[in-house]
């Protein structure tokens, strides 16, 4: 597939071997699909996205991630690296196994391992909010522990949406 094996590094074994896994399924050079053209959607997509007071957010992160220690995270990555799953499996270089998995290499003291996984999840969730940020689409809403307050914004909004279309 030389159009493909010219966009894609020979070093960047995950995209040659997604490349032969559409070739070897499919019988059709990986790059013939980029080029088809999907059918346009018959639908209207309306999109919310839910904000809240960025030390909030923070606060049910750390409660969350306690709250995944306590239910055993830990016993989980071990169970997984029982099994010979190692973080460099893609579905587990993710944040919360990573650090478990150096926590259980000996790479972190439990509370350091606590804090990582903490620290790393705000900064994901701040990445997240800066990219969802860039789409137009988007209608925001600010909320809070009242999730009825959240519902009814959100249905007046759909409401108005559906009397301009």
């Amino acid at each position: 597939d030389e159009p493909y094996a010219q966009k894609v590094s020979s070093n960047d074994a995950k995209r040659i071997v997604r490349a032969l896994e559409v070739f070897y399924l499919s019988g059709q050079p990986f790059s013939q699909w980029h080029r088809q053209q999907a059918d346009p959607p018959n639908f209207h997509p309306f999109f919310i996205g839910l904000i809240m007071d960025r030390q909030q957010l923070y606060d049910r992160i750390n409660a969350r991630v306690d709250a995944m220690i306590k239910a055993g995270l830990i016993e989980e990555v071990q169970s997984l690296k029982k099994s010979g799953y190692h973080p460099g499996m893609n579905a587990l270089n993710t944040v919360g196994y990573k650090e478990v998995f150096d926590y259980l290499n000996g790479q972190y003291p439990k509370e350091d391992m606590i804090e990582a996984i903490k620290r790393h999840s705000r900064q994901f969730a701040k990445r997240q909010l800066t990219w969802f940020r860039k789409d137009q689409r988007i209608q925001w809403l600010e909320i809070d522990d009242r999730l009825r307050t959240v519902s009814q914004k959100m249905a007046d909004l759909l409401k108005k949406r559906l009397s301009y279309d």
